[in-house]
This record gives structure tokens, sequence and C-alpha cells, in this order.
């Protein structure tokens, strides 16, 4: 299933999705650790660690992989947080070494946003100010990918 509203390379990303569950649900996908761990990354559980402190100005941090003294992931800041109707983060794609170097793309922002519809919710993502076009190519692809993973979360079977 395709969730991209937007063309590849389009500044900004824009991903959609219905999920059959309510928003408080799936509001708490993106936001406890031990949810995103399930269903973020090109996987399912395929992250190495997650950790979220869901305040304004707190700071979450995925961590897809540690590997010969280094971790590649992503982070960013809360900047609004609506309970159960809206996210607004920075995020930057990092290369963390062991000996404390530290690789970052920009910050580019995402909005989430929950809305209810019927007994689910639909979410509409949109990731804006991603600095290049092979940036913005493989963000979409991921959150694609994100969103089916976390579409199975959510559908009985």
């Amino acid at each position: 299933m395709d969730f991209a509203r937007s063309e590849p390379g389009a500044d900004p990303i824009v991903i959609e999705g219905y999920f059959a569950a309510n928003p408080a649900r799936v509001f708490r996908a993106w936001t406890d650790p031990n949810a995103v761990m399930k269903w973020f990354g090109p996987t399912p559980n395929s992250l190495h660690s997650a950790s979220i402190d869901l305040r304004k100005g707190g700071a979450w941090r995925f961590v897809e992989a540690e590997v010969g003294g280094r971790s590649v992931g992503f982070e960013g800041e809360y900047l609004h947080i609506q309970t159960d109707t809206r996210l607004l983060f920075t995020w930057s794609k990092v290369i963390a070494h062991a000996n404390g170097e530290r690789e970052a793309t920009p910050p580019s922002q995402v909005e989430v946003i929950f809305s209810a519809k019927g007994a689910g919710t639909d979410v509409r993502l949109v990731h804006s100010a991603v600095d290049s076009d092979a940036m913005r190519k493989g963000f979409r692809g991921g959150w694609t990918c994100a969103f089916g993973t976390m579409l199975e979360l959510f559908t009985e079977h």
C-alpha cells in the first residue's frame, strides 16, 4: 500500500494513512518508546533502541543500529504536543561515533496530525525542510514503510 501523497523528491513529504484504532491508541504508538520499537524502521521490531522525553523541548532518539563503535539513527526535539491530536518535532539523521564525533543532517521538521474517523484514526504526516532531493526520497520511502508496519499493528487477524 502506498501512503505517500507527495511525489518522490518533493518538499514537503506528505504521508497519510488510516489505522483501525482510536486516536489515543495511535498517538501512544508514536509517543511510547516500547510501541515505537514495534513499528519504526525497515521491518517490525528492527530498532536497536528508542527514547522519548514527551514534553515541549524534550528530546527523542531512535537508534537503528550500533555497529563497529558507531550508532546510526534519528533524533530531534519536540516543538509542540497536543495529546491525541498533534505532534511537531525536529528531525535529523545522526551517526554517532564511539570517540564522541557526530555527523548529523540539518534539522528538518515533522508534523503528525491524528484525526478521528469512524472507529479509527486518519494520520497525516508532513515532513518539511529536508535539505536534499536524495534525503527526501529516502525519508519518503522510510515513512511509507513505517506506516505499512504500523498498519499491521492495528490490523486484527
